[in-house]
Order: C-alpha cells, then structure tokens, then sequence
C-alpha cells in the first residue's frame, strides 16, 4: 500500500502540470447557408468540425482567437437541424479532452421550442447554443424607374412599390405583405388589397420579391398643398416559397378576401412578422382659373374680330354693288349708241 500511494501521487502531480484544454466557442452569425464562430483558447494544431459530414467541414485550430465559417451546401447541413460542433485537441487521434458543442441555427419562429434538440445530445461538454436568425427586409418607392422615398411626387403619377427581401435571405425565404397602411388608410388586410381601385394586389415576380403599382394618392387635406405619406407593410416570412392567399377574384398576393377568417387567410402559421417602411410626400397638381381681366381681354378679341368681319363684309358689298352700277351704265351707254346709229342710217336713205 505504501508503495502505490507515491505512484498515485506522482501522476496526480503529473496531471496538474498538465495544460488543461477549455475551448470556448461563440456563435456570430448563422443563416441558412453559413455559419460564422469565434473560437477561444483551442490548441495550435487541432481542429474544429461538423461531426458525421465529410472533411469540407474540418479546419485547422490554433490557441489565439479566430474566426471559423462553415458553409451548410458543402456539409450537407439541413436548415433549422440540430448538429455537433467538435473541437479536437489533437488532429490525428481523439481523447476525452475534446468538446463537443451542439448548435442549432433557427428561423424567428413565435412558437419554437429547441430544448429538446440540446437534450438529445449525446455528451455534455458546453451548454448548446442556439442562434435564432431573424430575416430582414426593404421597401422601396419608385417613379419612371427612379427611387423617389423621401422626396415630392404629384397626385397625378403612377408608382411603383417594391419589397425585397435582403440579399442573403433571398434563397431560402419568402414574403407575403400581411397588413399594409399609407399612413391612416389600410390597403393590404390579411394579406389581400382593400381596395384594388385604390392599391391593386400584390404581384411576386420572383421569391421573396414583391411588386406594385398603383397611383399616387393621399389622405384627404382641405387646404390642398403637400401631405407626407407613410407606407409601411407587415410581412409573413416562409421557409421556401410562401403560398398565395386566397382573395376574392382567385389566388394572388392582393385581392380583398371574402368569407374567410383570419387565421385561415395566412399563407403559413408560426412565423413570425418582420416590418417594412417608406415616406414620399405627395403634392396635388395646381390647376390655374382664368381671371376676370383675362376673360374680358378674350371678349374684346373676340368683338374685335367679330367688327373686323363686318367691315369686311361691308366693303364686299359695297363694290359688288359699284360693279353693277357701272355695268348698268355701261350697258345704257351701248344702247344710247346703238339708237343713235340706227336713226343716221334712216336719214341717209
């Protein structure tokens, strides 16, 4: 017994001299395509993976602080699917020191719960992080093509409204505009147009796109001028492609529903909401009444003209009649003379 007793000694002494290994993983950003970590205290020569998909998801670890991205389409990595983050002390063998982080990246879901996701989980090294990715959107005014939020248009114009999803939630989400307003009128309710004559429906040219146009209008202002108009959209954002609501007038993105309750008009359920915005200000196109004096130096034109007219009327007359005249008198003047000589031509025989 007292031979053991230094052994046991000696390799607890040898234990603590050793280094203990405590990586410490953050997860930055996750979206369903990639995923971005930070990576503390991680030995030089190790590795970091994604267990059970092939070495396009190992990279090599080191024990200053650095940045790891993992791109899901290469590791086979379903979106919303819970998976191991192994960091490995070692690259050629593995030991009991090595973590296992489980991570789980998600869509802004209202109702989701992942805790058994992390429970399921065979080894209790850190506590699993779960990075919930809230997509995010634009709205965009435009006319003749040019953006114009923000700046003064006429109630006479035609524009155009967009919303689009960012850039990288394009591939793996949809929109549909669930509740739009301009500024205190509703246009868009349960997904469908309240009024097509005023904002028609909803097009979607593509995924996670939306189109309108429509013609300029604004809330009503006795004293005319300028009103600042607010449009603002609450969208339902899908996993994929969203269905289309059911409207009055068949399916689309903006036709007014009938007979249908809410809860029943959603495209999807459990999915939370995203907002999105523009301002323009709208101006009525000023028309210019004629006033009296204008009105009465029209009238005196017109009795201008009209005198003009009869006095030319008049001269016309006048020499109509002078030219008569004078062929009466040329004619009486040719009888006179023909008289003249049939009564000489008498006396002569």
């Amino acid at each position: 017994m007292e031979s053991i007793l230094p052994v046991v000694i000696l390799a607890f002494i040898a234990t603590l001299g050793q280094a203990q290994f405590l990586p410490t993983l953050t997860v930055n950003s996750c979206t369903a395509s990639k995923l971005q970590l930070t990576l503390d205290n991680a030995a030089d020569g190790g590795i970091i993976y994604i267990q059970g998909q092939t070495s396009a998801c190992k990279q090599t670890t080191n024990a200053a602080s650095t940045v790891h991205e993992f791109d899901f389409a290469s590791c086979g990595i379903a979106w919303a699917s819970s998976f191991k983050m192994i960091v490995q002390k070692k690259a050629l063998y593995q030991t009991g020191d090595d973590k296992q982080i489980p991570i789980m990246c998600i869509m802004d879901l209202a109702d989701l719960t992942v805790a058994n996701n992390v429970n399921a989980l065979d080894k209790d090294d850190d506590a699993g992080q779960n990075l919930t990715v809230k997509p995010t959107a634009s709205m965009k005014l435009y006319r003749s093509g040019i953006d114009i939020a923000g700046s003064s248009v006429q109630l006479t114009d035609s524009l155009t409204m967009s919303i689009e999803l960012d850039a990288e939630f394009q591939a793996d989400f949809d929109i549909v505009a669930k509740e739009c307003t301009a500024s205190t009128i509703s246009i868009v309710e349960s997904s469908c147009a309240a009024d097509t004559e005023l904002f028609p429906e909803f097009t979607k040219p593509t995924q996670g796109y939306l189109a309108n146009t429509f013609g300029a209008f604004r809330t009503t202002d006795l004293n005319g001028g300028s009103v600042a108009m607010t449009f603002s959209c609450t969208l339902i954002v899908c996993a994929g492609s969203c269905s289309a609501a059911t409207c009055s007038g068949g399916n689309g993105f903006g036709r007014k529903k009938r007979g249908i309750s809410k809860r029943q008009a959603d495209p999807t359920s459990g999915i939370d909401d995203i907002s999105v915005g523009a301002s323009v200000t709208i101006a009525a196109e000023e028309v210019i009444l004629q006033t009296p004096d204008v009105d009465d130096d029209v009238c005196m034109s017109k009795a201008g003209f009209i005198v003009g007219l009869l006095a030319l009327l008049g001269a016309l007359i006048i020499v109509t009649l002078a030219v008569v005249f004078m062929a009466r008198k040329h004619q009486e003047k040719r009888d006179a003379l023909n008289k003249l000589g049939g009564m000489t031509s008498v006396s002569m025989g």
